[in-house]
């Protein structure tokens, strides 16, 4: 039998995302090195690829999970990764349209630890 862990309210409040303050947007959003080369466009990532693994690469070790909905991550930043990448914010609307394009990603990167490769850094602030 199925039991419900979370109340609808709860899941509700899991599928988005909440208001980020200043001190957690500078240590969740800000990439290291190993991040930018991560969502490098020469590994084939469109500018829409690239923003949207960011954020989703940004908001794990913040949130510890990645709501559905990447495109509803605050504003601020989007704009904060945008800078760093030097992309347009507004490539994130074209993000996910491809059924596989959040999980693939992230999916890379667990192989790659799986491989036995050198792991890449974390995002400042996580572990």
């Amino acid at each position: 039998m199925a039991t419900q862990v979370f109340s609808d309210k709860e899941l509700e409040r899991l599928r988005r995302f909440p208001e980020i303050g200043r001190d957690e947007l500078f240590r969740f959003f800000t990439l290291t090195p190993a991040d930018v080369a991560f969502v490098d466009p020469g590994r084939g990532c469109g500018p829409e690829d690239r923003l949207g693994l960011s954020v989703a690469l940004c908001t794990l070790p913040w949130l510890g999970f990645v709501p559905d909905q990447v495109s509803g991550v605050p504003p601020v930043t989007v704009a904060r990764l945008a800078d760093q990448l030097n992309l347009n914010p507004g490539e994130l609307r074209s993000y996910g349209r491809r059924a596989k394009a959040r999980t693939e990603y992230l999916g890379a990167r667990r192989d790659t630890r799986e491989r036995g490769n050198e792991p890449l850094s974390a995002p400042v602030g996580w572990g």
